[in-house]
């Protein structure tokens, strides 16, 4: 099922519109990085507008999404999709003390412990934080274990 699920969306076209709903959006210079829900998957898309130079597909319930734990000064969230030995970790940043605040977000490229790539967002373009990633994990009868730092069922 899952094999299937995620053949059938690699061959779907590629765009850098959001095919379902978008958890995350922002522009870095010239692309666009995207995260969208689709079908049981999240999405993951970076590359210009309508020529994305990298999409990739995580079920939902395989997905490393990691919420804010309720403290410190900026409230963050992170996703990271796996490719071939490579770790692109989208994530979200607001810090609630500064009332001039804007959301941040970008993507960190990581092959094991090596940093290949952080790229920002330019300032003002991040449309949604990372938030509804959680409520699709919790609809499918995933809770978070802050102890663990990982989801389990919520049975």
């Amino acid at each position: 099922m899952r094999a299937a699920l995620l053949v059938a969306l690699l061959a779907a076209p590629a765009s850098a519109a959001c095919q379902g709903d978008e958890a995350f959006s922002c522009r870095i210079g010239k692309k666009t990085l995207q995260v969208c829900s689709w079908k049981g998957a999240l999405i993951y898309s970076y590359g210009r507008e309508g020529k994305p130079e990298l999409t990739i597909a995580q079920p939902l319930e395989t997905a490393a999404y990691t919420p804010w734990p309720g403290i410190g000064r900026a409230i963050w969230d992170r996703v990271a999709f796996q490719n071939e030995g490579t770790t692109y970790e989208v994530w979200t940043s607001f810090d609630k003390m500064d009332e001039n605040a804007i959301l941040e977000g970008g993507v960190n490229v990581m092959q094991g412990d090596k940093t290949l790539a952080s790229l920002t967002c330019d300032k003002g373009s991040v449309a949604h934080s990372l938030d509804p990633i959680m409520d699709l994990k919790s609809g499918i009868g995933q809770c978070w274990n802050p102890e663990a730092q990982a989801w389990d069922s919520c049975n």
